[in-house]
């Protein structure tokens, strides 16, 4: 889905940030140019980072219990 219509920025571009290493809304924005033009994406671009950075913290999480059974 396309977030940022100004810059063509989607959701999976922002996913994609994030799992490459953007650790917030800031490291998004300087990296993909997210919320540089109108500002009209931020509220959502700022749930698009905050949704996958839970994700990943809740896979992690998963991933050291699996690895703690083992």
């Amino acid at each position: 889905m396309l977030v940022c219509v100004c810059n063509r920025i989607s959701d999976r571009d922002i996913r994609s940030a994030i799992h490459e290493g953007a650790s917030g809304f800031r490291d998004v924005k300087s990296e993909l140019g997210v919320g540089n033009c109108c500002g009209q994406c931020v509220p959502f671009a700022k749930g698009v980072v905050d949704d996958t950075l839970s994700q990943l913290q809740l896979s992690r999480g998963f991933q050291l219990a699996q690895e703690l059974k083992a």
